[in-house]
């Protein structure tokens, strides 16, 4: 796999923004991606780049000693490739180099997500609990944590 990964850039947004409405039930509108991208100081977003083509992004945040996974996807074209898997390491290597420790990583999942659940799990992740109702139309999210200690 000739993929590449780095912070994506403010030009990128649009990109971003497809890959959004491509993944999810609920895109993040264009506003709130570049709000991600120039204005939240808390906010790092990666993508990963197959060819040089954006087809994966990660956006996250750390805060004192633990990070979260504000989002994650792969284009569907491109999913099962490792592409994610990628994007997750990436993540914790920056974590780990931080001068303040990060002690853990925390995210939500669409309970019925059962392809993203068994890769956090893989990855290290633990089920914590069950956010009732957490969505928007009303579906529980499964909140997981991984330690980096």
């Amino acid at each position: 796999m000739a993929a590449t990964i780095r912070k994506i850039e403010k030009e990128e947004a649009e990109a971003v923004f497809s890959l959004e409405k491509e993944c999810f039930s609920s895109p993040w509108p264009l506003a709130e991606i570049e709000y991600e991208l120039c204005e939240n100081p808390c906010s790092i977003l990666l993508g990963v780049y197959d060819e040089g083509k954006l087809v994966g992004y990660l956006d996250f945040m750390i805060t004192f000693d633990s990070a979260t996974i504000n989002r994650i996807c792969v284009s569907k074209r491109e999913q099962r490739k490792g592409f994610a898997s990628l994007l997750l390491k990436k993540m914790e290597e920056i974590c780990k180099s931080q001068e303040e420790r990060v002690e853990f990583i925390t995210l939500e999942v669409r309970k019925g997500n059962f392809a993203a659940i068994a890769l956090y799990k893989k990855e290290g992740y633990d089920e914590i609990t069950v956010k009732k109702m957490y969505y928007d139309d009303g579906e529980d999210a499964i909140y997981m944590m991984r330690s980096l200690l």
